[in-house]
């Protein structure tokens, strides 16, 4: 052992700079490497969804499924692909071949984009356009509960717009999310028996409305050297306006006012697609994810920071409440991971001094 000591004593100049080396650069590589709880990973699904609103299942596997298979069985980067057809929607779910490296699968994504797109051009009247979802690989390493108490729909919904744009700002910050807002509708509910007493189909009232609704190019005038937008006025622009269309019947001059035959109000609606509580009280939750690569406890400790500035632009009696923050659960991992690290070293240069003596204990134990 005193042979170690002394070959370590008479170590040439350039072993020692290796060593600090190591060391300077392993401190650095702590400090600045991307801390992540779990480990980046690609998944390598994607789902085709096709909406066939009135279409039974039948329908929807011949004229929409059996298209969209057709024009992906041309793909060679698909290992299997598995579909489902339910009265007025088609799902298709394709997997990749394992091999394929992670660089590749955007672009394959997008050749998978195209051919959709191209089968779309063979789907029937009424066919809603195909939606290719791949992005299943984000972690949203922060998530927030915000509760909203007694603020309509409409409020909390400028308050999560307010949030989302607010995080969105932090430097590092990759995608923020929102769930669990209430939604909003029109609600017409008509007295069926009273329409059949003016004689009006119920086809006439809903083709009235989808026409009011429309938005039309009324097209431009030329003024001088400038060209000015003509634009209508928007029909609907609250519910008293829904109201106060006119219905006529057809082969008749006769015009009624929807209000006339309709109870019209606006309201949340009944199911909305979530429903998220926290502690027992109705929340919406805020996820954000952080850029890969990034140091997850700085953009974290500076997205903290962000949230209790804009709860200070908030309105009264909104809350934010923490339900997961990764970048403390990494700090606590790191810390404790740095204490056992030292309790470590001590432990053996302290076994070392004790069996070959403080001098040469010291040398080897630092070294």
């Amino acid at each position: 052992m005193r042979n170690i000591a002394q070959l370590a004593i008479q170590r040439p100049l350039y072993t020692w700079l290796i060593i600090l080396a190591c060391l300077f650069g392993g401190l650095y590589g702590i400090d600045t490497v991307g801390r992540l709880e779990d480990p980046v990973f690609p998944i390598k699904n994607a789902y085709i969804i096709t909406a066939y609103p009135g279409a039974s299942a039948v329908e929807v596997e011949q004229e929409i499924t059996d298209v969209i298979e057709e024009a992906l069985q041309e793909l060679p980067y698909i290992d299997f692909m598995t579909s489902k057809s339910v009265p007025g929607r088609s799902e298709v779910q394709v997997e990749l071949l394992e091999h394929f490296a992670n660089a590749d699968i955007p672009q394959i994504w997008d050749e998978l984009r195209r051919r959709v797109l191209e089968a779309a051009g063979r789907l029937p009247p009424g066919a809603g356009v195909p939606l290719v979802e791949d992005d299943f690989g984000d972690v949203y390493g922060m998530l927030y509960a915000v509760t909203t108490p007694d603020y309509s729909p409409a409020d909390v919904h400028d308050i999560s717009r307010r949030i989302v744009t607010g995080i969105k700002q932090v430097a590092g910050v990759a995608k923020v999310h929102t769930a669990g807002e209430p939604y909003e509708a029109i609600f017409v509910e008509i007295d069926h028996q009273r329409l059949a007493r003016l004689g009006l189909p119920l086809e006439a009232v809903f083709a009235g409305i989808s026409r009011e609704n429309q938005i039309v190019e009324a097209g431009s005038v030329a003024y001088g050297e400038r060209r000015i937008r003509i634009a209508p006025e928007l029909a609907f622009d609250s519910v008293h306006a829904v109201g106060d269309m006119r219905i006529g019947r057809p082969g008749s001059t006769q015009i009624i006012r929807l209000a006339d035959i309709a109870t019209i109000s606006r309201g949340a609606v009944e199911v909305p697609p979530h429903i998220i509580r926290h502690n027992g009280e109705r929340v919406f939750t805020v996820g954000v994810s952080v850029i890969d690569g990034l140091n997850v406890v700085e953009i974290g400790e500076a997205v903290d920071v962000r949230m209790n500035e804009l709860l200070g632009e908030l309105p009264l009696g909104v809350e934010v409440l923490p339900i997961y923050r990764q970048h403390e659960v990494v700090s606590t991992a790191i810390a404790n991971f740095m204490r056992n690290l030292m309790l470590s070293v001590v432990t053996v240069v302290a076994t070392l001094c004790v069996f070959m003596g403080w001098r040469a204990g010291t040398v080897v134990g630092s070294v």
